[in-house]
């Protein structure tokens, strides 16, 4: 089990360092598949630590109390302190998974394209930006926040960290009044 988590954790670093090696500035943006894979990694390590202690249990007959108790107590904080994360990143799939942006950055304009409709977004249509984070940077789950764009018209967008890197989009309009919202998990 070591090696394996050894090789994953190896894996991961790999594929970021290509990631990196292959970035470029992007105009059009998506839910890409590298995107998700390096937001959701520990947790699902975590979820699968825990989910092989606890099928210890199931696969060992004779074990004793205290091996028992090791397996249930970690496993259990192991896949509680992951299920979070899960539930936060299938939200923000589930939102984000058919929308598209373009970003023009001479004229400092993005075009959202969501199932609901287009939204081409400027300082002179944004009233306020509010941004929902988590209140702490250690956990799991902290990695996901996401903007809401309030419209003159009354409407509001959403766009996740899952969706793109946000300070990109808040670098976009500087002079939109802004303000930071904390959640304890940041649901949609």
């Amino acid at each position: 089990m070591l090696k394996i988590t050894a090789f994953i954790i190896a894996a991961q670093f790999a594929v970021r360092f290509l990631g990196w090696l292959m970035q470029k500035q992007q105009r059009v943006y998506y839910l890409s598949s590298m995107r998700q894979f390096k937001m959701i990694f520990w947790s699902l390590l975590s979820c699968w630590l825990g989910a092989s202690m606890l099928s210890l249990l199931l696969r060992d007959q004779n074990p004793t109390p205290l091996e028992k108790g090791i397996a249930i107590g970690l496993g259990s904080v192991l896949f509680l302190f992951a299920l979070p994360t899960l539930l936060v990143h299938f939200q923000y799939w589930r939102h984000e998974r058919e929308n598209a942006l373009e970003l023009e950055k001479e004229t400092k304009t993005a075009l959202l394209l969501q199932p609901s409709g287009k939204y081409l977004l400027n300082q002179q249509y944004i009233r306020e930006i509010q941004e929902t984070r988590s209140p702490s940077r250690r956990f799991f789950w902290s990695s996901y926040r996401y903007l809401t764009l309030f419209l003159y018209d009354g409407r509001q967008v959403r766009i996740t960290s899952l969706f793109m890197d946000l300070e990109q989009l808040k670098a976009l309009w500087p002079r939109v009044p802004y303000q930071t919202r904390t959640k304890w998990v940041c649901f949609l």
